[in-house]
């Protein structure tokens, strides 16, 4: 093998071309190897190079030692061509090897990033959940005379039908006689079917000045249902009602 002499062979680009393969036998000096892995960390293409040849110890340490013997002798050197071939085929075929590897990598890395983006950038990558339908609150119209205003909202579900109703006592007792019967404070929430049934759906006590945030739910779909009502849990009398 032909050894390096120094920073000034001939035959590369640069001083450092031919000490690739001298590095990796461990033929350069230690000083000499010091300088070239110092030169190694800012040339790629020598490390390229000795990355190449890293697996050249391996493989001519497989070569036999009777057969390096007779290198020496005058016709010793007829079989050094097909040994060449072979050492060189071997490592062409590392490389290709090492080469698809990275290229394998590096394309699963930029598929992963590419999804990553789209899935930033494009929203119709990820499709949220599909919310309820929820209709905005609707403000129920008084049928009789009491001191009383609400809202109610209808949520859609899978199941029937979500309601959610605010309500507010604003002035004193509910001292009005409703179809001839007592006044009444406990008040309940009904939501009446295009059918005529009848469900109810919470029942509570009026305080003056104070909210009442009620919620039921029933079966009916929000298309079956015809309104929702504020009763007189006593007399049945209905005081507020939205039609739907």
């Amino acid at each position: 093998m032909t050894t390096v002499d120094g920073p000034s062979s001939p035959g590369g680009t640069h001083p450092y071309a031919l000490w690739d393969a001298a590095y990796v036998l461990g033929s350069l000096s230690c000083a000499e190897r010091r300088e070239f892995e110092v030169h190694l960390k800012a040339c790629p293409s020598c490390a390229d190079a000795v990355t190449d040849l890293g697996g050249m110890r391996a493989l001519l340490s497989q070569i036999d030692r009777g057969y390096v013997d007779t290198l020496d002798e005058p016709d010793g050197y007829a079989g050094l061509p097909p040994l060449r071939d072979e050492l060189l085929a071997t490592v062409n075929t590392r490389r290709r090897r090492s080469r698809a590897a990275t290229w394998t990598l590096a394309a699963a890395a930029a598929l992963a990033i590419g999804l990553f983006v789209a899935s930033q950038s494009n929203p119709m990558v990820v499709t949220p959940a599909p919310q309820p339908s929820q209709a905005s609150a609707l403000t129920m119209t008084p049928k009789k005379p009491v001191p009383l205003t609400a809202t109610v909202t209808l949520t859609r579900r899978a199941w029937g039908t979500r309601i959610e109703m605010q309500c507010t006592y604003e002035a004193g007792p509910m001292d009005v006689d409703y179809d001839g019967d007592e006044a009444s404070d406990k008040l309940a929430m009904v939501a009446v079917g295009r059918d005529g049934s009848r469900t109810e759906l919470a029942t509570w006590t009026a305080r003056i000045g104070m909210p009442a945030s009620l919620g039921g739910s029933t079966s009916m779909p929000v298309d079956e249902i015809a309104s929702v009502q504020i009763i007189s849990a006593d007399a049945g009398a209905v005081l507020l009602e939205r039609d739907l």
